[in-house]
């Protein structure tokens, strides 16, 4: 059992930062549950974007299910704009009317809290159905009270030795069937069950639609209301109960009994559940534009496939230097040494349109542009367990993106250092083609690269732009963050050796090659 939160403490918790240890392979479970669309942020991209890490930051749920509807929400932005002024309409919501936010996040803090999410699991494995199980325990479970019962009527004492017998086999089958019956995510079904009740009864018209869906779902879902209640009881007061429930296999009698229900019901389950998070998701997400407010604005959509991103901010540096963006009809190349920039610049782009197709906000003074589908190429792995190359993985990684181009919405594709796998003629040679192949195909592409070789090649499909830093032997790098026009003369690469301390014979002839090399193109 738990003490019910007061209020108060659920408005002075409004504010805080929700530092706990999240398992990403189990909150990432719905999303594996349910169907994916064409717009999905896949594996790569989530990856390359760390998605992970901004999940962590903007997450401010109390629930288990808040949490897992949260990550889903991320991995599935909205390509219609009145589905996401619906949903910024219900975050402002939240924001603007206090009592309901502390009402809806009360009900969510007295929520069971699992981290290793037992329901899902339970659902998502393969659910046994024995209908001559369910039988067999029911009987066998009812025999030790038949015995007592016999003992005490004809007073004969050696039937407690049978009584004794029959709690030893009981006993021996409860252990066999622990593995099997998930006892424990039943109990976190009827707590779902439960919240659900409470929100649903919640009058307030601006959620009618959330709770109307409810009451909806737990009529059709009554049949399983019932019969988790009494494992409700059992695991109560630490499960000390559960104890007395194991000779008369209790448990296993209702797990058995509810099988079939529960693969019938399972889609419903799947609806309420994420029906649910999704309260709780959007709270938190209220919770963090209000923390961040000086640094939110609401995206406009347009039809032109064009980007503008006004003194745009990545979520995950805390003194972050603003940047600014307009992308229209052609690409961007950026240039600039290591370190100077360009991969965060990638990420925090993209991270504000998925943010701008999730949530109507971006973390910018403004932004503008059409619904994008976000492919990245930024960091491609070798993978030795089937043993593919790096150049191998980043060449299926951008035939992604060429794919991707081929459907309606316009692709967003950002790609740091194209094929730096491989030699230098064939990689300029194939990295122009492709560029100037998705350019002219229906996408927005921004690639960072060392090679300025290819600003010949791409300024007439290409925009140019580059980061900067300084290295000197007293001051060591310095870099500003700050995106300039036009393509990096600088090479600092030999100065960053000189400054951590090589040996200067290196650093003189290193100076020389490259002068000799320049000479010779």
């Amino acid at each position: 059992m738990f003490l019910d939160v007061s209020k108060d403490f659920i408005k002075k918790d409004l504010n805080s930062t929700k530092y706990r240890k999240r398992n990403i392979n189990k909150i990432n479970t719905l999303f594996k549950l349910t169907e994916k669309n064409d717009f999905t942020i896949d594996d790569q991209t989530w990856d390359d974007l760390m998605m992970n890490e901004v999940f962590y930051e903007l997450d401010r749920t109390y629930s288990t299910e808040g949490e897992a509807a949260l990550y889903k929400m991320l991995r599935n932005p909205i390509m219609d704009e009145e589905k996401l002024k619906e949903r910024g309409k219900l975050i402002d919501l939240f924001k603007e009317n206090l009592d309901l936010t502390v009402n809806l996040r009360k009900t969510f803090y007295n929520m069971i809290y699992d981290s290793k999410n037992r329901l899902l699991d339970m659902i998502n494995d393969l659910i046994p159905v024995s209908k001559l199980k369910s039988f067999f325990y029911g009987i066998v479970g009812i025999i030790p009270i038949l015995l007592i019962l016999a003992a005490i009527i004809f007073k004969e004492p050696k039937i407690m030795i049978a009584v004794l017998v029959d709690i030893f086999i009981n006993m021996y089958i409860h252990n066999k069937e622990e593995s099997t019956i998930n006892a424990i995510g039943l109990i976190y079904l009827r707590d779902l069950i439960n919240t659900s009740k409470k929100l649903s009864s919640i009058k307030n018209d601006e959620i009618k639609l959330y709770t109307t869906k409810m009451k909806t779902l737990l009529n059709e879902l009554s049949v399983l209301d019932k019969s988790t209640y009494l494992l409700k009881v059992l695991n109560s007061f630490g499960g000390l109960l559960q104890m007395f429930s194991i000779p008369f296999l209790i448990e296993e009698s209702v797990f058995y009994r509810m099988s079939i229900k529960l693969v019938g019901k399972k889609n419903k389950i799947l609806e309420l559940y994420y029906l649910v998070g999704e309260l709780d998701a959007l709270i938190s997400i209220s919770l963090y534009q209000n923390d961040n407010k000086e640094k939110c604005c609401t995206p406009q959509f347009i039809k032109e496939n064009s980007l503008k991103i006004t003194d745009g901010i990545h979520p995950l540096l805390k003194n972050p230097v603003a940047n600014s963006l307009e992308i229209f009809k052609k690409g961007i190349v950026l240039t600039g040494t290591n370190m100077s920039g360009k991969s965060t610049f990638l990420r925090m782009i993209s991270t504000n349109i998925l943010l701008a197709q999730t949530f109507n906000f971006a973390l910018a003074h403004e932004y503008k542009g059409c619904f994008l589908n976000i492919i990245s190429s930024i960091s491609p792995k070798d993978d030795i367990t089937s043993g593919k190359s790096y150049y191998l993985a980043e060449a299926e990684s951008i035939l992604r993106i060429i794919k991707g181009s081929e459907k309606e919405i316009p692709v967003f594709c950002p790609i740091d250092e194209i094929f730096r796998g491989t030699n230098p003629a064939e990689r300029i040679s194939s990295s122009a083609e492709i560029l100037n192949y998705i350019n002219k195909r229906n996408a927005i592409c921004i690639v960072a690269t060392h090679d300025r070789e290819l600003s010949d090649i791409l300024k007439e499909n290409y925009d140019f732009y580059y980061f900067s830093e300084d290295v000197d032997n007293k001051n060591g790098l310095k870099f500003d963050y700050k995106l300039k026009k036009g393509i990096s003369k600088t090479r600092n690469a030999i100065k960053l050796l000189d400054y951590i301390g090589y040996p200067k014979e290196i650093i003189q002839k290193s100076y020389r090659r490259v002068e000799r090399m320049e000479n010779f193109i």
